[in-house]
């Protein structure tokens, strides 16, 4: 159960999210970083992302949400649209949560002019800290239902009310996690390098305080 749960995160967290930006030369790569991780993880800078990325972000929020849902659903194999709500509410808890206590700092770490690097260095939520009480938690359910284990449905019902619990009350790691941006000069714009790597990478770091190698 406990590695069944850990796989899921894991696969639920890393839906393909796919980031093409490009930036305003006028902005330094530090100030561009911070606008990046603003709009994208706590939807702040909507206005400044667009100026200086050169991207609409209004809709940004929605398609995350969308694909969490997408690759939450489609782990425990339940695409009838049933559980979309359950699994809306916990992203809005994930998401809650991550405003209500991560953070970050980002520095320069290669200043070259063409092709800088940022470094952001994120506290995000401490997954390993609640593994326990999650796995704790669905076991005491499947004890009290043991068709939890054959049902499908009961399984993702009894998994979702395990995570709005324990997410609503994740701590903070105490320990950060490095993200690089890199971003390459595109005439009067930034472009970000391996964009989909970066954005995955952003999220789990903020989501469950880890990163892909």
């Amino acid at each position: 159960m406990k590695k069944k749960l850990a796989l899921m995160l894991v696969v639920v967290l890393t839906a393909a999210i796919t980031l093409a930006a490009c930036g305003s030369s006028a902005v330094e790569p530090k100030e561009a970083a911070d606008i990046a991780v603003n709009t994208i993880i706590f939807n702040k800078d909507t206005d400044k992302f667009e100026d200086v990325f050169g991207e609409d972000a209004k809709n940004l929020e929605k398609e995350i949400k969308t694909g969490f849902k997408k690759g939450f659903t489609s782990s425990l194999n339940i695409t009838d649209g049933s559980i979309d709500d359950e699994v809306d509410k916990l992203y809005d808890t994930f998401a809650k949560r991550v405003k209500e206590v991560t953070k970050y700092t980002t520095k320069v770490t290669n200043d070259d002019k063409d092709k800088p690097t940022v470094e952001i260095s994120v506290n995000g939520l401490d997954m390993t800290g609640v593994q326990a009480e999650m796995t704790t938690a669905l076991q005491a359910k499947v004890k009290a239902d043991p068709s939890i284990q054959t049902d499908a449905k009961k399984a993702a019902t009894a998994m979702l009310d395990v995570y709005q619990e324990t997410i609503a009350k994740a701590k903070v790691s105490e320990k950060a996690v490095k993200v690089k941006m890199n971003l390459e000069s595109n005439k009067d714009q930034w472009k970000i390098k391996d964009a989909d790597k970066f954005a995955q990478n952003l999220y789990l770091a903020f989501f469950t305080g880890t990163v892909q190698s």
